[in-house]
């Protein structure tokens, strides 16, 4: 699935004679799909994690900070998670943008270069979250590396590979920082488990 790594290898195939416009439409017909499984998977992990801080709550005013802690790490771990989906929702968004970009202005390997490093790098955690989503991601990872072979070979001009990875990095790390403030204000806190964090290991 690593897209620079296979570029050497991608960019001598034979340009197809299809117009890029329905490609680069049927990309973002991908990505919104995958934003929409993202929402469902989002919104049963905010279910999970109201019944767990409720467990939290109940047995902390019990003074059973035993099983307080239990619930409080499994907490933990369930917001680890609540934050990958967002924060792949999010870059998912903003590939979806820079396409919708492409799409309409062209500067088709300033735009689509970028959102295949950011794919490539969320891949991972969004197949696991949403197993099923695993051939459709292919499938929009190989369409937009046949976009970048046919525009690269229309112009003639390489793909700045180190550019790709800059804005790939800067798509992911601004959707990071907007998932964590978005959850940070959603998830609720209790001040006196937040005193306690140290003794409930969250």
């Amino acid at each position: 699935m690593d897209f620079l790594k296979r570029w050497e290898s991608r960019k001598e195939i034979k340009k197809s004679k299809s117009p890029l416009k329905p490609q680069l439409e049927e990309a973002i017909r991908i990505v919104m799909q995958q934003i929409q499984m993202l929402d469902i998977k989002s919104a049963r992990i905010k279910e999970y994690d109201r019944g767990l801080f409720d467990q939290v709550v109940h047995f902390y005013s019990k003074r059973d900070m035993t099983r307080a802690k239990i619930y409080a790490t499994e907490l933990t771990e369930v917001r680890k998670l609540a934050k990958m989906i967002a924060t792949t929702r999010l870059a998912l968004e903003q590939i979806s943008v820079r396409l919708a970009t492409v799409k309409e202005y062209g500067d088709v390997a300033a735009n689509v270069a970028p959102a295949l490093e950011a794919i490539n790098s969320i891949y991972g955690g969004m197949t696991q979250v949403v197993p099923e989503a695993d051939q459709s991601v292919y499938k929009l990872n190989d369409l937009l590396q046949g976009v970048m072979v046919e525009a690269t070979q229309y112009t003639g001009r390489p793909m700045d590979v180190a550019y790709a990875s800059e804005e790939s990095n800067s798509i992911l790390n601004e959707a990071s920082s907007i998932a964590e403030e978005q959850l940070s204000k959603m998830l609720p806190k209790i001040p006196e488990l937040e005193r306690k964090r140290e003794l409930l290991g969250i």
